[in-house]
């Protein structure tokens, strides 16, 4: 079994037919960007408009207060099989990152609300084996998106290898679960672990996997900050793991993702691809539905990991 992981940065997928969008705006062009994942764990589920920055900064914090939160919008998503239509609401937050004159985050002090372009649920059940459309109404246009949540296998057990860390370092668990993989079909998932230093993200293909996936590092894997990984280290005291059922186009999403990540378009490498969507009328983003199995975990009196 070959264990190949490849984190992504952005969390939004899909199952129905995808485009590509071309990453080189001009100079002029701002475009919708959606991110939303419907799941079937508990709502609300929750959906972000923003508008892409026509011109980007390497500066995290700039990139923040430069963002345009789009909070006009009308949207409503479809469970198709159930023929239930919810539809969503403004999502607000007292809670504003301002910069300072050093160019540092801080936040406002103020009792004021604030809407970044957060729009979440009020009745809608994620169910695995049903399809969701999405459908987005603003400045005159619309834009549509559907999704497929494929069933996730269950987890049989979930086991830590202890690891000693090297001179100077903390000591830390390796996660490793036990699943029966479905055979004569083509699985994608997706696996989300709490963040300690690094990206706490990773997507997998099945395509090498056995019936039967008899310990699997779900940390493992290439990611931005190939250097560091989110084991649960000797000095925290809780830890997640969600393994996320994901269609191929989601994979296909992710992979092209970090490509886009990695590549800088030089002398020794491709110049970025376009990542697939599933949107139309030129939105970005993907809209996604996925189906989760969550394991908590916590350390008892005897300073060992149960869960």
């Amino acid at each position: 079994m070959r264990n190949r992981f490849i984190a992504f940065i952005i969390i939004i997928t899909a199952f129905s037919c995808t485009k590509d969008y071309d990453l080189q705006l001009k100079s002029d062009q701002s475009r919708l960007v959606v991110e939303s994942t419907i799941t079937n764990q508990k709502g609300p589920y929750m959906l972000y408009l923003t508008k892409s920055l026509v011109q980007m900064s390497f500066n995290a914090n700039e990139s923040r207060a430069n963002t345009e939160y789009v909070n006009d919008a009308d949207i409503y998503i479809t469970d198709i099989n159930q023929s239930v239509t919810d539809t969503l609401v403004k999502y607000w937050s007292k809670k504003r990152f301002m910069l300072d004159n050093a160019n540092n985050p801080f936040i406002d002090p103020s009792d004021s609300i604030y809407y970044y372009g957060q729009y979440q649920t009020t009745k809608l059940k994620g169910i695995p084996g049903h399809t969701y459309s999405l459908t987005i109404k603003w400045q005159n246009q619309e834009y549509h998106a559907e999704s497929y949540m494929p069933p996730v296998p269950p987890l049989d057990s979930v086991q830590f290898k202890f690891t000693e860390g090297a001179v100077g370092k903390s000591d830390y668990n390796i996660p490793l679960i036990y699943f029966k993989e479905p055979q004569n079909e083509r699985n994608y998932y997706l696996f989300k672990t709490q963040a300690v230093y690094g990206w706490p993200y990773s997507i997998l293909s099945d395509e090498y996997l056995k019936n039967y996936v008899n310990g699997l590092d779900v940390c493992k894997g290439v990611t931005p900050d190939y250097w560091v990984t989110n084991y649960p280290y000797d000095f925290i005291d809780s830890y997640f793991i969600e393994m996320h059922s994901i269609t191929k186009e989601g994979y296909d999403y992710y992979k092209a993702l970090i490509q886009q990540y990695t590549t800088d378009g030089g002398g020794y490498s491709p110049s970025p691809a376009s990542p697939p969507t599933n949107l139309d009328n030129g939105a970005l983003g993907f809209f996604r539905a996925s189906a989760v199995n969550r394991v908590d975990f916590k350390k008892d009196e005897n300073h060992e990991w149960a869960w």
